[in-house]
C-alpha cells in the first residue's frame, strides 16, 4: 500500500505518542479540540505543530486510515486501546518523511484561533480590491457575516483603494518570496481576483500532483509564517497588520483556565481560587497544568519542591514514558499525581537523559 499524507500524519502521532494514547486523541489534536488533555498532549508529546491544522476531518477518515495502517503491518496492538509501529511501518514513516517533510512553519497550537479568520478577510480584501480597481461587480467568496462587515467597515476608512492595492501587493510579495516557487505558488492559486476564482485544495493538489492533505499543511504553513512575521515587523507589513492585529491570542487557554490563570496573577492560591469559582480543587490543578504547559515564563515553583522536580524529571526520563501510572508507581506515595502532571506539563516532550 503506498502511503498518503493523513497515513503519514497518523504515523507520526502514534510514534510520538509511544503507545501512551489513544486513537480518539490523534482525532482531537487534528481537530484541535480546546481540552486541557488535548493541549497537554500536543506539548507533552511535542506535536503542537498539528494541533487544529485538519479541522475539517471526520472520526470516519481517522478510523479507515487507521484500519489500513492495521491490515499493511505498519501499526501493532499493543492494548485494547494503544498500538505502535512496526519496524515496517518506522522505515515507511521515515521514508515518506525524507521524500515529504512537514512544512516547517506549522505551528498549529499557536496560530489555529487565527488563522481562518484572518484568510477569510485577506482572501475577500484581495478580491474586493481587485474588482473595485477594475470597476468589476462581483459575489463575495466568503459569505460569512462577520468578515463581510469587517471588510466593508475597514475599506470605508481607506481613501486611495489604489495605494491600498498596491501596498498589499508588496507586502504579499515580499513575504511569499521567503517561500519556494511551489509553496508560493500554492498559495496564490487559493486566491481570488476580478479575473479567476480561488482553486480548492483539490484542484491545487491534483496541478501539482500532490496529495491534498499536504496542500492543505502547506496553506496553513504559509499563513503561520505570514502571521507570526507581520506580528515581528509589523510596521513593514502595515496593511497585514491591520488583518491581524484584533486577532492575536496571547495565550492558547481555554476561557475557564484563562480565569483561573487572572486569579493566580492576583495572588491568589489554588484553594482560594476554587472557593472564588466555586470549583474543585481538581479542576483548578487542572487549569494549573494547562497554564505550565502553554506559559512560558509560568512557574510551578511554588506548587512543587525543587528536589520533587528533579525526581519527576530524572523518573521520566528513566522509564522513557510520560504515563503518569508508571511514574507514580516509581515515586511512591511521596509524590502526588498533581505534581508529576505539572511537571511533565512544564518540561513537555523534551526529556533530560
Amino acid at each position: 500500500m503506498g502511503l498518503n499524507y493523513l497515513h503519514c500524519i497518523v504515523l507520526y502521532c502514534l510514534r510520538q505518542f509511544r503507545g501512551e494514547r489513544s486513537l480518539s486523541a490523534i482525532y482531537h489534536l487534528l481537530k484541535g479540540k480546546k481540552s486541557s488533555q488535548t493541549l497537554q498532549d500536543s506539548k507533552w508529546f511535542q506535536l503542537e505543530f498539528l494541533f487544529g491544522v485538519l479541522k475539517d476531518v471526520e472520526k470516519n477518515d481517522i478510523d479507515k486510515t487507521f484500519r489500513q495502517l492495521q491490515e499493511n503491518h505498519f501499526i501493532e496492538r499493543i492494548n485494547e486501546r494503544h498500538y505502535q509501529l512496526t519496524d515496517l511501518g518506522d522505515k515507511c514513516l521515515n521514508d515518506w518523511l525524507i521524500r515529504l517533510p512537514f512544512p516547517v512553519y506549522l505551528n498549529g497550537l499557536k496560530y489555529h484561533q487565527q488563522t481562518t479568520l484572518f484568510w477569510y478577510r485577506l482572501s475577500l480584501l484581495i478580491q474586493t480590491v481587485s474588482n473595485l480597481l477594475h470597476g468589476q461587480k462581483f459575489e463575495p467568496i466568503h459569505r460569512h457575516e462577520e468578515t463581510l462587515a469587517w471588510v466593508k467597515r475597514y475599506l470605508l476608512s481607506k481613501k486611495q483603494i489604489h495605494n491600498l492595492g498596491t501596498k498589499l501587493y508588496y507586502e504579499l510579495t515580499t513575504i511569499l518570496s521567503a517561500f519556494s516557487d511551489e509553496e508560493a505558488a500554492m498559495f496564490v492559486l487559493r486566491l481570488t481576483s476580478y479575473e479567476r476564482i480561488g482553486w480548492t485544495n483539490e484542484q491545487i493538489a491534483m496541478f501539482f500532483n500532490k496529495d491534498r492533505v499536504y496542500v492543505q499543511l502547506v496553506f496553513q504553513h504559509v499563513l503561520h509564517y505570514m502571521i507570526a512575521r507581520v506580528e515581528k515587523d509589523r510596521n513593514r507589513f502595515s496593511v497585514l497588520y491591520e488583518l491581524l492585529r484584533d486577532l492575536y491570542v496571547p495565550t492558547p487557554l481555554t476561557m475557564s483556565t484563562r480565569k483561573t490563570y487572572e486569579w493566580l496573577q492576583k495572588g491568589k492560591s489554588i484553594e482560594q481560587i476554587a472557593q472564588i469559582r466555586k470549583l474543585k480543587r481538581s479542576t483548578i490543578e487542572d487549569h494549573l497544568v494547562e497554564i505550565a504547559a502553554n506559559i512560558n515564563d509560568f512557574s510551578i515553583a511554588p506548587f512543587v519542591e525543587e528536589q520533587t522536580i528533579e525526581k519527576i524529571k530524572q523518573t521520566a526520563a528513566r522509564l522513557q514514558t510520560n504515563q503518569l501510572k508508571k511514574i507514580k508507581e516509581a515515586l511512591g506515595t511521596t509524590v502526588s499525581y498533581f505534581e508529576i502532571r505539572l511537571v511533565l506539563a512544564k518540561v513537555g516532550g523534551k526529556r533530560e537523559t
